[in-house]
């Protein structure tokens, strides 16, 4: 499926600021399950300076920096993406450690995966109770626990918007049955966590969310799977991830995968955000 996206952002302020540096992660990722065909940004005022950089959690970004005083901040981005993968389960798990719940990986796996199996959520508590449940629906395989808890939370949590604020902590979205999709990510990866699996958030644009009229990024997550790769879980849909998904950033936590990051100087300054995304949805050419 080729997605063309239209992003804009604008960030207003009600007086003169001094930008800091800002990195923006917009640009849609290039890998085994979409290919990005052109990316463009255009920002006002115009940087000083900017370069393209692979930051700390492995994302394309771009790095732009400021002088003088401003009273406002646009970026404008376009993309075209091919996402390529039309069957989420075309994969088996080759270790049989992540096979079963809970999952052990391999030691040579556990280097590079550590940070994204660090749970924060206390052990026999609230969090495990629910696992425990789900598991008592799915089983102890793990790809049918993985469906049967997206599953779960999609039917059991009330999807709310949220246009501001970072995720709640699993635990409270947990007590509030209720979340952003943002907040029911969490909830899945700290589920994930809990019993061994490797988990990170991603941030990206939802084909059939953004045509209905939901102008706003869209938040899902990816599990390691050995034979799998990192394969997505959209507990906010209910959907293992395909190709109806565009993923922009992902990281151990939400805010290695935010948008834009940077700060501003001014006395007494406040800032108003204003978005807007566009999205259209073209056949595939033949060749």
């Amino acid at each position: 499926m080729r997605i063309s996206i239209t992003h804009s952002t604008t960030y207003k302020y009600n007086e003169a600021v001094f930008l800091d540096p800002h990195t923006i992660r917009l640009r849609p990722k290039c890998d085994a399950s979409q290919t990005l065909i052109s990316f463009d940004i255009e920002i006002d005022p115009v940087p000083d300076g900017m370069t393209n950089i692979v930051d700390v959690a492995g994302n394309d970004s771009i790095c732009a920096w400021f002088s003088g005083r401003h009273g406002s901040l646009n970026i404008t981005t376009k993309s075209v993406v091919d996402t390529l993968r039309v069957n989420p389960f075309d994969y088996i798990i080759i270790k049989p450690g992540v096979t079963k719940i809970p999952a052990f990986y391999p030691k040579y796996y556990v280097p590079a995966l550590r940070a994204f199996m660090s749970r924060n959520t206390e052990p026999e508590g609230q969090m495990d109770k629910f696992v425990f449940s789900v598991l008592e629906e799915s089983g102890p395989d793990t790809q049918p626990f993985l469906l049967a808890l997206n599953t779960r939370i999609y039917n059991d949590f009330e999807q709310i918007i949220r246009h501001e604020g970072p995720p709640y902590p699993a635990e409270v979205t947990l007590g509030y049955g209720r979340g952003a999709c943002r907040d029911l990510t969490m909830l899945f990866i700290e589920a994930c966590r809990s019993v061994g699996l490797a988990a990170r958030f991603v941030s990206g644009y939802r084909e059939v969310e953004l045509m209905s009229g939901e102008r706003q990024l869209h938040a899902w997550a990816e599990v390691y799977l050995p034979g799998g790769g990192w394969r997505g879980y959209d507990p906010s849909n209910g959907l293992a991830v395909s190709d109806s998904h565009v993923a922009v950033a992902a990281g151990v936590i939400p805010e290695e995968a935010a948008p834009v990051t940077g700060s501003y100087r001014g006395s007494g300054a406040r800032s108003i955000i204003d978005f807007d995304i566009e999205i259209t949805v073209e056949e595939p050419v033949e060749g």
